[in-house]
C-alpha cells in the first residue's frame, strides 16, 4: 500500500490546503480490527486565507474512497464548530493511538480546546444512540458479524466510562474496559484476539453471558444518564484558537 504520508502529502498539493493532524479511527484505532480491515484515515486542514474571505457557502469537508483507503478531512472552522457542540467522532480522533502527522504543537492545543469544551451527557448520547441502532441489528439473531457486536460492545463501555469518569473518555476499546469486570475483560479479549484471525463477513455465534452484560450495561445506562450535566460554554476560545491558527499558518 502507498505510504499514507505520502497520500496525504498528495492531498495537500491537489486541493492547496494546509494539513494540521491526520489519523486512523475505526476498528484498527478501536483495538479490534480484522486481517481485511479498511484503513480510515481522518485529518483536520485549512485552507489558504482568501478562501475564508468569501460570503458564499463552500464545501468544508473532503472525500477520498481509494480501495482499503477511506479518507475524510474537515477544515479546521467546521471542527471548532464541532467542537463546542462537543461532537464525539472530533473529539475521539484526538485520542487516536495511531497518529500519521500532526504540525508540531497542534495536537496538545486542540487536546486542550477539548477538555475545556467536553460535555460528558453529549457524548454519552452520541455513543447510547449508537448502541440502541447496533442492539436492535443483533439482539434477535442466533449469529452476527464480530464488527457489529464489537461496535455494540464500543458503545455501551463509553457510556459505562462516562458514568463512572468525568475526564475525557478513551478511543480504544482497552482503555474503555477499565470499569469492566474481570471476566468481561476475559472474554472481550478472547473475542479481539478471535477478530484478528477472521475476516469482516465472518458470522459469530450467540454468547448467552455477552448478551447478559449488554442487558446490564444497558440498565446501568437508563438509570445513570439522568445525572449527567451539560456543560456550556460560550464560543470566545475557539475563535481565538481559530485566527491563531490561521495567523500561524500564512507565517
Amino acid at each position: 500500500m502507498q505510504n499514507i504520508q505520502t497520500i496525504l502529502t498528495n492531498i495537500e498539493q491537489k486541493k492547496k490546503i494546509k494539513i494540521l493532524y491526520a489519523c486512523e479511527t475505526g476498528s484498527r484505532a478501536w483495538g479490534f480490527p480484522s486481517p481485511d480491515s479498511d484503513y480510515d484515515i481522518r485529518f483536520v486542514y485549512m485552507h489558504e486565507r482568501d478562501w475564508y474571505l468569501n460570503l458564499s457557502q463552500r464545501k468544508d469537508t473532503i472525500e477520498i474512497m481509494d480501495g482499503d483507503l477511506d479518507i475524510t478531512g474537515w477544515d479546521l472552522r467546521k471542527c471548532l464548530t464541532l467542537l463546542k457542540k462537543s461532537n464525539a467522532p472530533l473529539i475521539e480522533r484526538f485520542q487516536s493511538p495511531i497518529e500519521y502527522y500532526s504540525v508540531p504543537g497542534f495536537k496538545d492545543d486542540f487536546k486542550k480546546m477539548i477538555e475545556s469544551y467536553y460535555s460528558p451527557i453529549a457524548v454519552f448520547y452520541h455513543h447510547h444512540s449508537l448502541a440502541k441502532k447496533f442492539w436492535e441489528e443483533l439482539k434477535d439473531k442466533d449469529e452476527y458479524k464480530l464488527k457489529s457486536l464489537f461496535y455494540l460492545v464500543r458503545s455501551l463501555l463509553s457510556c459505562n466510562w462516562i458514568l463512572e469518569d468525568k475526564q475525557v473518555l478513551p478511543m480504544d476499546i482497552f482503555g474503555l474496559m477499565q470499569y469492566a469486570t474481570d471476566e468481561q475483560k476475559l472474554k472481550i479479549n478472547e473475542l479481539i484476539a478471535l477478530k484478528a484471525t477472521v475476516g469482516e463477513k465472518y458470522q459469530h455465534p450467540k454468547d448467552t453471558n455477552v448478551h447478559e452484560w449488554i442487558v446490564a450495561w444497558f440498565e446501568k445506562a437508563e438509570a445513570g444518564k439522568d445525572k449527567l450535566e451539560a456543560k456550556k460554554k460560550d464560543i470566545a476560545d475557539l475563535n481565538e484558537f481559530f485566527l491563531k491558527m490561521r495567523y500561524a499558518t500564512d507565517n
